[in-house]
């Protein structure tokens, strides 16, 4: 998905091209949408579309696509994570087209080098449902509107980012950590839930019932939730947002959340490794300068967060935090505060 991105596409199709070469481009399906763009990005993406079609790489882009109605205001409401929702689901309608795929790789408007797209698809050696890189900004991470640690609970901006044990060792150790829902940039995942059941392989997808039912809450309750059904017989799984009586959360999070309540896939990461940014100077920041070993050695073992890491990154009221199925609820993306 891309809207205004001139800055970072060049990058981004060099980089990704790297990618396709590695993998193979028979291996692979390209799938971008950019949509209501007053920049060059659409006549950018058209010269990658160019540069596909050469490498004989099975993809399809489309350019100023309006065909979602695009959201009046960009604040971050229900009618934007609608929009969102939608547009990912326009991405994503190849993969139900063609079938044959093993992961989705989805990327968001980023710097990211080619190595780290590698490094991400083999977190733990290929034995995942979900893994994430980490996105960063001016004050650390970024995303932390979907990120929760492996308990549900939110997480701080500061390294090493957890405040539950495994999640605080993990990133010490620079290995990935094990989380309840992470986007975050670059996120791989399982195809087969994207697809709808007659076109499954059932590889990895549970054909007993349930261990946890879907709340009442969630969309889906009324057609699987309350009836035993099973992970492998669920409906193709889809961005959307939240129901009522869910958490306010945005398209990214409750697709991880729902690979986990309706498809029972629960091995997801974050790998600390993979570093992506929106912005160049971020990027160079946080991939180049504060990993250069000297640097790391003295956040690793003199500052060792002195205790600034136990401050939660919070959207709202710190006092308004409340908790649901998916873990602790931002109060709304409303103000931000630190709560220590």
């Amino acid at each position: 998905m891309f809207h205004n991105n001139a800055a970072v596409i060049p990058h981004w199709t060099t980089e990704m091209t790297k990618v396709i070469n590695y993998l193979g481009p028979d291996n692979v399906f390209v799938s971008i949408v950019e949509s209501y763009s007053d920049d060059t990005s659409s006549a950018l993406l058209r010269g990658f579309d160019h540069k596909l079609e050469a490498m004989h790489v099975p993809h399809l882009i489309l350019t100023d696509e309006t065909s979602i109605p695009r959201p009046i205001t960009t604040e971050t409401d229900m009618y934007r994570i609608e929009f969102l929702a939608a547009v990912r689901n326009l991405v994503i309608e190849p993969l139900v087209a063609k079938g044959g795929y093993d992961r989705l790789l989805f990327t968001n408007d980023i710097f990211f080098q080619a190595e780290s797209v590698v490094e991400l698809l083999h977190t733990k050696n290929g034995e995942y449902d979900m893994a994430c890189s980490m996105d960063f900004q001016h004050s650390g991470l970024y995303d932390l509107w979907v990120l929760r640690d492996r308990l549900g609970r939110l997480v701080s901006s500061l390294w090493p980012y957890f405040l539950e044990d495994a999640g605080f060792r993990a990133v010490m150790a620079d290995e990935p950590a094990p989380v309840f829902a992470c986007w975050n940039g670059i996120a791989s995942m399982r195809a087969e839930p994207f697809l709808p059941p007659s076109l499954r392989r059932g590889d990895h997808l549970s054909t007993t019932p349930r261990a946890q039912p879907l709340p009442t809450t969630h969309p889906l309750y009324a057609r699987v939730g309350a009836n035993g059904s099973s992970p492998a017989a669920a409906p193709a799984l889809r961005f959307r947002a939240s129901a009522p009586g869910e958490c306010f959360s945005s398209e990214s999070f409750n697709l991880p959340y729902d690979l986990r309540r309706v498809f029972a896939l629960e091995a997801m990461y974050v790998n600390p490794r993979v570093i992506t940014a929106y912005r160049w100077k971020y990027y160079v920041w946080f991939k180049y300068i504060t990993r250069h070993w000297a640097v790391k050695w003295f956040i690793d073992n003199v500052e060792n967060g002195n205790g600034i890491h136990l401050a939660k990154y919070v959207l709202g009221n710190p006092a308004e935090i409340w908790q649901w199925d998916g873990g602790e609820c931002h109060p709304g993306p409303v103000r931000y505060f630190w709560l220590v």
